[in-house]
């Protein structure tokens, strides 16, 4: 029973540590052209990515917690602002998984 406390307190300490930590997203990784692109960049690449995706997850997750951590302290402004920075993250890993794809497409063509 005192793991189970113990667990959960700390569980709780670091939720209330992530929704004091400022939220980042990370930067954009670059996608290598696929015609002309090595294999071994193309590989490279599919890293970058699935790093940014992971990071860009921690990023809204952190945004989450920031949310639920603000409870109705805060203005319909700063909420808005927040849904539109999630809005925004989203719509990038989305565009980064798409622009890596076509560059997949077309180094496949080229092989």
């Amino acid at each position: 029973m005192q793991i189970i406390r113990t667990v959960i307190g700390a569980s709780l300490l670091l939720g209330g540590a992530l929704a004091h930590a400022a939220c980042e997203l990370p930067q954009r990784p670059t996608i290598p052209n696929g015609a002309s692109a090595s294999e071994q960049e193309m590989v490279d690449a599919q890293g970058a990515v699935r790093s940014y995706v992971d990071s860009a997850q921690a990023y809204l997750d952190c945004l989450v917690a920031e949310d639920k951590a603000a409870g109705d302290k805060e203005s319909k402004d700063a909420k808005q602002a927040r849904l539109d920075k999630y809005n925004a993250a989203v719509a990038s890993m989305q565009e980064v998984g798409d622009q890596f794809n076509a560059q997949v497409r077309e180094f496949k063509a080229n092989q």
